[in-house]
């Protein structure tokens, strides 16, 4: 649960965007999320650790 002061990153996804999302076939949702896992595990450690310190609210 956040308390009073917010820590780490927020985004918004439109209605629109989830739509067009849902209208992906599922080979190419897959895909995409491959390539960000991919993406992600060829970042340096330290930048690893600094997005999972956001994602935790630790920062």
């Amino acid at each position: 649960m956040m308390g009073s002061d917010p820590k780490g990153f927020s985004y918004t996804v439109s209605r629109r965007q989830i739509v067009e999302y849902r209208t992906w076939p599922i080979s190419r949702r897959l895909a995409w999320l491959l390539a960000g896992n991919k993406l992600r595990k060829s970042l340096p450690e330290n930048t690893i650790r600094i997005q999972d310190a956001f994602r935790n609210g630790e920062r």
